[in-house]
């Protein structure tokens, strides 16, 4: 008998303990140059008695066994999470977290074009492209940073999709520039696309 109750205690002891919060996780989609977002933990049952926000874009308000946090999303430029650290009555400590999905206002084939060093300085062709509903209608100026390449940008459709064709003018030795894309832009955020351009070593 004291086996079998020995057993249901330690079987007891095993169970996961219940999470004072079901939702620890939350995704938020995000509409272009959206400025702020309000998103909301709420526990199972024990009260919230402290809520500490990990970035300074977030301000939280308690209510019962509620969180309410507000965040600043005017600087998200692209998908990004931001956390709180809960304190309930029951004394458990739960960091939750907010996955923010920031809408592509550019979308780009690349970041960076590469070539290795002593190759064929054969051209690369970076493509651009707006989406719909975008921020971002057209690109208004393409310069580069140094005289190490060539480029030649080309207006595929108008206010949608850009191509930019790059040739380094020697591979012979290592090199970084910068090409530097001027957007028309109604958000801040997206006024400026920089693409790396480098013979590697």
């Amino acid at each position: 008998m004291n086996t079998l109750r020995a057993i249901v205690l330690t079987a007891a002891c095993a169970l996961p303990a219940l999470a004072a919060f079901p939702q620890p996780q939350q995704s938020v989609k995000l509409a272009y140059s959206q400025q702020t977002a309000v998103v909301e933990f709420t526990t199972d049952g024990p009260a919230v008695t402290k809520a500490k926000p990990l970035c300074d874009c977030t301000t939280v308000t308690i209510q019962g066994n509620k969180i309410i946090a507000t965040v600043d999303t005017s600087k998200f430029d692209q998908s990004v999470a931001k956390q709180i650290d809960a304190t309930t009555a029951d004394g458990k400590t739960t960091r939750l977290t907010m996955n923010f999905e920031v809408p592509a206002a550019i979308i780009l084939s690349a970041r960076s074009l590469v070539w290795q060093r002593g190759s064929t300085p054969a051209p690369q062709v970076l493509t651009i492209t707006l989406p719909k509903g975008s921020p971002v209608t057209d690109i208004q100026e393409a310069g580069l940073s140094g005289d190490a390449f060539d480029y030649m940008p080309h207006k595929v459709k108008d206010g949608r999709e850009y191509t930019v064709t790059v040739t380094p003018r020697s591979t012979d030795k290592p090199v970084l520039n910068r090409l530097v894309l001027t957007m028309v832009s109604t958000d801040p955020r997206f006024a400026r696309q920089i693409i790396y351009l480098q013979v590697k070593k």
